[in-house]
């Protein structure tokens, strides 16, 4: 026989008792709920820790073989994008007032060739005294064939070049005197956050360049870069690019694995 809600008596036991079990009902499953939302953040937030990752392993030197012969032309955006990118590397000194030891001078289609020929200009004038290229020595013949190829190299293997960005270390971006390896190290940062930059665009291919030392550490390279008496040129970062449809240009050989470095843990 069914008693009405009227006829129940409700004592504070049985208030307590209903409200346990119907507070139990909707509770249980939002706690499985909650759980469960939680260790979909948990694996979110581990996942995030290794969303930099595959940009990381996309950024890789792609060498002038397989760069588009005949690009259409980069849009300057694009560069600035990596030097704002080099902008948020690491330096030291800020709280002393210095500013980042970096300096990038961008170089268009005709500051390459002006560059290029002041190169060789150098070792017109030095090659018996400093070699050619990274230090070779001999001939006068081999040098004049080594000119030949460095030459042709302008309308050959650099032409496809849209941009060279020469990578300078300031010796003193302020008035605190940092040791010369800091000012090195946080310029290398700051043209490694340019390369991972670079990989946000697919047809970008790009790589750092030590150039032909003896000219690149010149006088007349520094006088051509305006860099001051102890600044020092670390080089060319290339951009240029790529057939993002070509399955041979895009494919990446490198295989990597944590043999290649050596790591010690230590309690």
């Amino acid at each position: 026989m069914m008693m009405s809600a009227q006829e129940i008596n409700w004592s504070p036991f049985a208030v307590t008792l209903a409200t346990i079990v119907f507070g139990s009902a909707f509770y249980y499953p939002q706690a499985n709920r909650n759980k469960e939302t939680t260790k979909r953040r948990d694996e979110n937030d581990a996942a995030a820790h290794l969303s930099v990752l595959p940009c990381i392993r996309n950024r890789r030197s792609i060498f002038p073989k397989k760069w588009l012969k005949n690009p259409q032309p980069l849009d300057d955006s694009v560069i600035r994008s990596l030097l704002d990118a080099a902008m948020w590397a690491p330096f030291h000194g800020k709280c002393f007032g210095n500013q980042s030891p970096a300096k990038f001078i961008v170089l268009g289609k005709e500051a390459m060739v002006e560059m290029q020929k002041v190169t060789l200009q150098y070792y017109d004038e030095n090659w018996e005294k400093v070699g050619w290229g990274s230090g070779k020595v001999g001939t006068r013949d081999e040098y004049e064939a080594w000119r030949e190829m460095t030459e042709d190299e302008i309308t050959g293997r650099w032409a496809p070049c849209t941009h060279m960005i020469a990578i300078v270390m300031r010796r003193q971006s302020g008035p605190k005197r940092l040791p010369q390896w800091e000012e090195a190290a946080a310029v290398a940062a700051a043209t490694q956050n340019m390369h991972l930059q670079s990989t946000k665009f697919r047809q970008l291919a790009c790589y750092w360049s030590s150039w032909h030392e003896a000219a690149r550490d010149s006088d007349e390279m520094k006088e051509f870069l305006k860099m001051d008496a102890e600044d020092k040129c670390m080089g060319f970062f290339c951009v240029a690019q790529r057939d993002v449809l070509d399955g041979a240009a895009m494919k990446d050989r490198r295989i990597r694995d944590r043999s290649i470095m050596q790591v010690e843990w230590r309690k």
